[in-house]
């Protein structure tokens, strides 16, 4: 089955002009390898941008780097020169080193950092340029409006996957490029709270915690009213509706989306391997699915 990995290649970009640093070399190396391998397994990889990689901190008695400071975590609050620059870098960077294994490849997908694609005539021009014709960045019916992240997609299709021109949240019939919708679901209450209990008891006993030694970016939420016109949708911070992620789903959880399975032809994870648990891979969800459907993962079929 065919995968699609979504590169933060903002920190690729990072780690090569710190090459003078050993460590962010051997880094660069490991995951560049790592992408030739995916490759030559027949997975596709393509870019993810994190802009805030520009003002990165490297802490080098730990070999990590720090990213507070969120000004730029948008790619609209870059000038057009970075803009321009991390954009075709990320695309010359993975096109040079999936070409040696696959010569006709041709990177043509994008997913935005933290959702964060609007507006979207920051990113056309880049689409244009890069033959860019299909996004990932969608999860439509929800909102976030932060010191970081900024997206509204509570009025986007209501539909897996659709066509769009100017406006992301605007399905527009032949549209230049194709939007594939992350798919949410619904929690009910009662099982969120038994989740809450089951997964603290769960890492009590186990000690059984997320790979990464990392922490995600901290949220400051701030007025939607201050932001942008009130509409209706799901606040991701603050609902009983969630995106569908691996790292989200449990033992607990596992009926819920085996229900949405069994009620939808569609299913768009969003997931980060850095936030998986070994209780997570455990579940073994994609067994299940395989089991029981013939499974579709090539997403130019689908359209």
């Amino acid at each position: 089955m065919q995968s699609h990995f979504f590169v933060d290649t903002t920190y690729l970009l990072t780690l090569k002009k710190n090459f003078q640093i050993a460590a962010c070399k051997k880094d660069f190396e490991t995951v560049m390898n790592h992408i030739t391998e995916i490759a030559s397994r027949g997975h596709e990889i393509f870019p993810h941008l994190h802009p805030h990689w520009l003002d990165a901190k490297y802490l080098s008695a730990t070999n990590e780097w720090q990213l507070l400071n969120t000004d730029k975590y948008r790619l609209y609050h870059i000038n057009e020169s970075e803009r321009s620059e991390i954009f075709d870098q990320s695309i010359e960077i993975l096109q040079q080193r999936i070409s040696k294994v696959n010569p006709s490849y041709l990177v043509d997908s994008y997913r935005a950092g933290g959702w964060c694609i609007q507006p979207f005539n920051t990113f056309l021009p880049y689409f244009i340029k890069h033959n860019i014709k299909f996004d990932f960045s969608v999860l439509g019916g929800f909102y976030l409006f932060s010191n970081a992240q900024y997206f509204d997609f509570s009025k986007a299709p209501q539909k897996p996957i659709y066509q769009f021109e100017n406006d992301i949240t605007v399905e527009q019939n032949n549209g230049c490029f194709t939007e594939f919708n992350i798919s949410s679901i619904y929690i009910p209450q009662q099982i969120k709270l038994f989740e809450k209990l089951f997964l603290k008891l769960y890492y009590k006993i186990t000690g059984d915690h997320s790979f990464s030694r990392g922490e995600g970016q901290i949220v400051v939420k701030i007025d939607k009213a201050l932001a942008t016109p009130q509409q209706e949708g799901h606040d991701i911070l603050d609902s009983r509706w969630e995106r569908i992620a691996i790292e989200l789903m449990s033992a607990v959880k596992q009926g819920e989306y085996k229900k949405y399975l069994d009620a939808n032809n569609y299913m768009h994870f969003i997931s980060h391997p850095k936030m998986l648990t070994r209780h997570n891979i455990r579940i073994k969800f994609l067994k299940f699915a395989s089991d029981k459907y013939n499974l579709e993962s090539d997403f130019r079929k689908m359209v």
